[in-house]
């Protein structure tokens, strides 16, 4: 499992889910969506918990469309 995230993978990644910042922020447990602008504008590294959560995220929906 890649535990690297780019800005650009990272915005992929909730733009495919259609959330905004803030939802993507209260997904991934932060308080606001601050956290979220600074990944995508790469100011702040995507840290490995943060884009495991969101591949497993992705492998959940899979497994759930897949019922």
């Amino acid at each position: 499992m890649n535990v690297q995230a780019t800005p650009d993978q990272f915005r992929h990644w909730r733009m495919r889910r259609g959330i905004s910042q803030q939802k993507a922020a209260e997904i991934l447990g932060y308080k606001d969506r601050s956290i979220v602008c600074h990944f995508e504008a790469g100011r702040k590294p995507i840290n490995a918990r943060v884009w495991k959560l969101c591949l497993l995220l992705d492998e959940k929906d899979e497994r759930d469309v897949n019922r």
